[in-house]
């Protein structure tokens, strides 16, 4: 995923007049579409059931990417195994090697209990759990395929308790999924981004291999068998998040499966919100969306032992404008490869719990409001008589909302503290000292 990210950021930095430097260009393309897909492409939906509103309420998730590859920590999932890559920060290492890794992995610390109990007091509403990336690697013990928990881990099952962690903790559901399946495919895949074929080993192979007939119809079966025992094994599933499906199982057998799911739009079929990657979008949408970012660390999508991290007010500046919008942020964070979270994540989840312990009622359950296009600063709504409008860090300058009617109070979240605001046209223009600001997101709760 963060092959996207960073391959948007090399254009920016290198000039519109540049391409990317690929061997691929039909895969890069298709990388930085998903990433720039907007609501006006008219390829999702909203869902219409009552068990699926609970989505544009929920405002924050937390994505979970977590793999064998976490303890090696120079390469992202699945994506450090492609040689002659175009994009940066991914590391490269050979499939045997990655895959050799898969034989001694034994994480001791895997606590989600823990973690989603850290995340739920930071805010978060929902969590989706990476259950098997483009590697192959089940994170259950699945009847179908020959690489995951029941093969080299003795049946441990992360996927439950995933699950069950969620549910003590009073988070929706949510289950990454990737239908490309590179172990199954590995012996016919070229594993450069090249034209050159490159085995296993990245060494050349002068002629392709050649898949018997059946292959591709053995792996769609696989793959709708594995997404089934997902949908059947562990009770209710809120939320359902393709990467890169063809298709294999219907998004209708889906629904009958788990009525009220919410599915994203990368099955080969329409889903119920859109969605960008990376970064924010450009520009207002219509509908359910959500953007799904790297946050803890914040190039990769796997823990790394040298990226950055994103502190409280970094993520709580990305909520704020996405929920002005009525979007949700989809923030991932990488386990260390024992099971343990990095520190950094878990400060920034303390200082995002303190936070919310004040200006939770401003960012969930909560609709988007008049910004830009009538207020200086980001703003939200509640119902018809409430709005809250933020500074945000960095911010100088009057704080104007559009207003038809004048406020009968205006607070600041954190303190209590009452505001002073007088009127310019169709405006009202809040008063906030900077003896009252922070580098935070400062939230104001405005009442008519």
């Amino acid at each position: 995923m963060n092959v996207l990210k960073n391959s948007v950021i090399g254009l920016i930095l290198l000039g519109s007049s540049m391409s990317v430097i690929s061997q691929n260009n039909d895969a890069a393309n298709a990388q930085h579409q998903l990433l720039n897909m907007a609501s006006d492409r008219g390829d999702s939906r909203m869902n219409p059931d009552p068990r699926a509103a609970w989505f544009p309420k929920a405002g924050l998730g937390l994505f979970i990417h977590w793999g064998a590859i976490a303890g090696y920590g120079g390469g992202d999932l699945s994506w450090c195994m492609i040689a002659n890559k175009s994009w940066l920060s991914d590391g490269t290492v050979t499939p045997n090697f990655y895959y050799g890794l898969m034989d001694h992995w034994d994480p001791q610390e895997w606590n989600p209990d823990a973690l989603l109990k850290q995340a739920k007091a930071a805010g978060f509403q929902y969590a989706v759990f990476v259950t098997k990336h483009h590697d192959g690697y089940t994170m259950w013990p699945s009847k179908y395929g020959d690489l995951g928990t029941r093969t080299k881990m003795k049946g441990r099952d992360f996927v439950r308790s995933f699950v069950d962690a969620c549910r003590k903790n009073g988070l929706k559901v949510g289950l990454y999924y990737s239908p490309p399946d590179w172990w199954f495919d590995r012996l016919y895949r070229n594993w450069s981004s090249g034209k050159t074929f490159l085995d296993m080993n990245h060494q050349p192979v002068k002629e392709r291999p050649v898949k018997p007939a059946d292959h591709d119809k053995k792996r769609v079966e696989m793959v709708a068998n594995q997404v089934r025992e997902l949908l059947t094994h562990y009770g209710k599933i809120d939320q359902i998040f393709f990467d890169g499906g063809g298709g294999e199982i219907t998004n209708e057998e889906i629904r009958k499966l788990q009525p009220g799911i919410v599915i994203n739009r990368r099955n080969k079929a329409p889903g119920d919100y859109n969605d960008s990657e990376g970064k924010l979008p450009d520009k207002r949408f219509t509908g359910w969306f959500e953007t799904n970012d790297p946050v803890w660390p914040d190039k990769r999508w796997s823990y790394s032992t040298s990226d950055t991290y994103n502190d409280a007010s970094t993520v709580l500046s990305n909520l704020v404008k996405l929920r002005a919008w009525g979007g949700n942020y989809l923030a991932n964070i990488g386990p260390e490869g024992s099971g343990h979270i990095p520190e950094p994540a878990m400060e920034a989840m303390r200082q995002m719990a303190a936070w919310m312990l004040h200006s939770k009622e401003s960012v969930i359950d909560v609709t988007g409001g008049n910004y830009p296009e009538a207020s200086t600063v980001p703003v939200t709504k509640r119902g018809n008589d409430v709005l809250y409008a933020f500074a945000m860090p960095n911010y100088q300058g009057y704080i104007k909302v559009e207003a038809t009617s004048n406020p009968t109070k205006i607070t600041l979240l954190r303190t209590g503290q009452s505001l002073s605001f007088t009127r310019e046209g169709s405006k009202i223009v809040i008063s906030l000292p900077p003896q009252y600001r922070t580098r935070m997101p400062d939230a104001m709760k405005i009442i008519f």
